[in-house]
Order: C-alpha cells, then structure tokens, then sequence
C-alpha cells in the first residue's frame, strides 16, 4: 500500500502536464467549429454582398437545393466582378452552368489553408482543386471562413471555371493526328492479345489508357507532349523498321505511332516554368526537355498539354533495356519446386538481390522458361548476372531466344512447339563472379513477345546441371540503315 500513497502525486502531476501538452479531441473538434451559427449557410451568403452574383446563378442552377442542411458543404463564392465577367456565357447552357456552380462547391468543411501541403478537394463537379499556400486553383482569398450552421464559405478573387481532363482534351482535340491516333485505338486494338471488349468499362480496351496511363482519372497528376501533325508522322515512319509486325505494314505503322505517343505522357503535373532538364516517362523512356520547342501550354484539371514545334525524343532514349527477373520463371519444363531456391543476396557494393537456383534436382537439360514485354524488331546484346557462390565447382547453362508464339509440331500436328530464335553456347558460371557476363547478340526480325530459356547441362549429375540466374539484360541496337 506504501507505494501507492508515494506514487498518488506523481500519476496526479503526469495528469496535470497531460492537461496541459494535450489538447481534448472535443476542444479540436470545437475550434474547427468556431464560429458556427445556428444560421443556414445559403442565408449567411444571401447576406454577403460580394456573393450576390454567384448567388444568382447558385439559385438558377438549381444546386442550392442540395445545401438543404443534411451535409457540410464549403463554397467558394467568387467575387461579383469575376462572375459577371462570365455570367453571359452560361446562360444558354443549363449543363454547363450547373458544372460551373458546382465547381466551386466542396464536402465537408475547410478552412483557409495557409500551408505549403497541398489539400486536394473533391468539388461537387468531380473535378480535383489544389488547396495551398491561401489559393485554392490559383485563385487567392479576399474574404475568409465564413461560418454558418451546415458549413462555411470563403470570397475569392477569380472563378473556377471547371477545366477539361486530359482525356476530355484529347476527345475534343481530335483533329490532331497524334490525339486522333489515341482515340482510334477505342475501337482498334494493336495487338492480338489485346483485353477482349469490357462491357464494365468500353475505353479501357484502348491500350494507351490501358497500358500506359488512365488520363480520364481525376485523382491523378500528368504532364502530356503534344507533337504537330508533320512532326507525329515523320517520326511514326522514323520508328517504323523497330516495329516490323509480321510484316503487315497497317499495323506495323498502327504500332509506330502508339510508340511514339505512349513516350508523350508523364507522371506529375509540370507547367511550362517548372518542367525538369529530364523527364521518365510512363512507359519507362528517358525524355530530354527542351522549354524552347514548347510553343504553347494548356492547364488541364489533372495536368497539362505543351506542344511541341519539332520533335525533341530522340530514337536511342526509346530503346530502352529489358531486364528478365531470374527469381520470376513463366514455367519450368519439369516440376522441381524442392529444388528450387530463391535466395536473396549481397553484392560486393553492398546492394542486395534476389535471385534463382536450381540445385540437385537430377533432371538432364532441364530448362526454366521466361517471357518478355514485346520487344522491337532490332539487334540485341545480351548479358547475364549468375552467382555461383555455395558449389566448389564451375558449371555450365545456356541461353536460347524461343518464339513467343507456338506452331504446331511437324513430327505430332496435335502438338505445339515453339520455334528456336537463336541459342547462344554453353557458358561457364564461374564461382564468386558477380559481374555481367555477355553472351553475345541476336536479331529480332519481328515486333513481338519472346521466351528466353535457361537450360541445364544434358546430365542428371548433381552439381553438374544447376542453374542459377539474377537476371537477363537485353540491350536493343541502334539500325544503321
């Protein structure tokens, strides 16, 4: 019991300094409400006369009927002079004017936000508004947190007008061959093994939103290159001999231009001050900018367009390397998972990898199968990483190039097989070597997909036909002609 008595004013000091450093969550909750009156939001902004002309068109939209006080709502009423300047244009058009109010409506309550942590608020239009530094969509604050009993408003000095997505920009902009392009894959797919049509979501069968980035999401921040229409075919005709499709030249040109527009879209929203000297793309591609050949720039509500005079990408930044992860096989050519090991390990610079072993599983020849994103119609080199660090011995693997696509066997119809491409020699892997071995280079003369093959000594020998692989490095040469 002593205890205790000695230990009463220490837990009754600690709960007085609680008091004190903590604040209540209800005290929060109240201070995010100061100011709230048991007054209607619509009638404290009936009585701001710097809202008046907004509430004009509030009231003709018909959207003040959802302030109805079952939810908090925040408004952004611009200032009279700034809503008359547009008021003309809306007024033959209910759709638009309705999307304009509603763009300068949020859920919930927010108050002046003077930080420089950009809050994305959700409008009532759909459309995201960046929410920083005292600005919301660049527009500043003449009049702020003005509280009422279901939410509060703010004065602005310009409008938010509602502005296009980048996919509603391109849709509009049809008459640019590269955004005409874009549209056409909605009904044309590229590739055999495109996604069937998908009655849940019609545009997601177009493979630039598919494969390379959804432009109609609002949540989402890109920055899009706009070529001239001159400088769009030139370089889909440039492009054109790293995308020989059974040589079908329809659809080889088809595919061309697709690699030159999926290079054109970029992650983050950029305006023209603020680009970087370099840009990855989405689809993994090294851009060098260059401010200069931008010609003009469009904000957009999740990004921007800049348009470019002449073309900026050079062919060399789009061959890209291909990387081949051992640890991630597409199929064995026997089941010998007890003996198969993905280990993970440490490189002499201190970088750590996984990778694959197959060790002791008694199968003569025994191959692991990868497969490739579809690859150009070029030269490549190829190197791999293969550690063998735990056998006292020197081994020997090979590499052969196999065809994605199956034909069937000469010897059995009723089979199918897949058609060598090239094999390169046995090679040793030495022990301890954690350097790039090349293995030598083969030609590509189709656009396609390929299956890299790991293959074993032809023996059952344990230590003799292991296989090991951190990865496969396929580098794509630059035609000379």
């Amino acid at each position: 019991m002593k205890k205790y008595h000695i230990l009463t004013p220490v837990i009754g000091l600690v709960c007085i300094l609680l008091q004190i450093g903590c604040s209540d969550p209800w005290d929060e909750h109240a201070r995010d409400n100061e100011g709230l009156t048991n007054e209607p939001l619509l009638e404290r902004l009936e009585k701001e006369s710097e809202a008046s002309e907004f509430m004009k068109l509030l009231r003709t939209s018909g959207v003040d009927k959802m302030l109805n006080g079952n939810n908090a709502y925040t408004v952004f009423s611009p200032e009279n002079s700034r809503v008359q300047a547009v008021a003309s244009s809306l007024q033959n058009d209910a759709e638009a004017l309705e999307r304009f109010v509603k763009n300068h409506i949020a859920v919930s309550t927010h108050r002046l936000n003077a930080s420089t942590d950009t809050v994305r608020l959700k409008m009532l239009s759909g459309k995201i508004l960046d929410f920083v530094n005292s600005e919301i969509d660049g527009a500043a604050f003449a009049k702020t947190d003005q509280a009422g009993a279901d939410g509060i408003y703010h004065i602005i000095t310009e409008v938010l007008s509602p502005r296009q997505s980048l996919w509603e920009y391109i849709n509009e902009h049809k008459d640019e061959q590269q955004n005409a392009f874009i549209l056409s894959l909605n009904d044309y797919n590229l590739h055999d093994t495109a996604v069937v049509e998908d009655p849940e979501d019609y545009y997601l069968n177009n493979e630039f939103l598919s494969e390379i980035g959804d432009v109609r999401d609002e949540t989402k921040r890109f920055t899009y290159f706009v070529l001239n229409d001159a400088d769009f075919l030139a370089e889909a005709q440039q492009f054109l001999p790293y995308v020989n499709y059974r040589n079908h030249a329809d659809s080889s040109y088809a595919i061309s231009q697709y690699h030159i527009a999926k290079d054109m879209l970029f992650d983050q929203a950029y305006d023209k001050d603020n680009l970087p000297a370099m840009l990855l793309s989405r689809s993994n591609v090294p851009f060098p900018v260059d401010r200069s050949a931008i010609s003009r720039s469009v904000r957009l509500s999740n990004g921007w367009v800049h348009f470019l005079d002449r073309p900026t990408l050079p062919i060399p930044n789009k061959l890209v390397d291909i990387y081949i992860e051992g640890e991630e096989p597409w199929g064995f050519s026997t089941s010998v998972t007890a003996n198969t090991f993905h280990r993970v390990r440490k490189d002499p610079f201190g970088e750590l990898f996984t990778d694959i072993m197959v060790q002791n599983h008694g199968v003569s020849s025994l191959q692991v199968a990868y497969q490739t994103p579809r690859m150009y119609s070029t030269t490549y080199d190829v190197y791999w990483r293969a550690l063998n660090d735990v056998q006292a011995n020197v081994f020997q693997q090979q590499v052969g190039i196999f065809e994605f696509d199956t034909r069937p066997s000469e010897e059995d119809p009723e089979q199918e097989v897949r058609e060598p491409i090239y094999e390169f020699p046995y090679t040793n892997v030495e022990q301890n070597d954690y350097n790039e071995v090349y293995l030598g280079e083969f030609q590509l003369a189709d656009y396609n997909r390929i299956v890299p093959i790991l293959r074993a000594m032809g023996t059952a020998t344990h230590g003799e036909n292991t296989l090991v692989l951190d990865y496969l490095r396929f580098v794509p040469k630059l035609k000379t002609n």
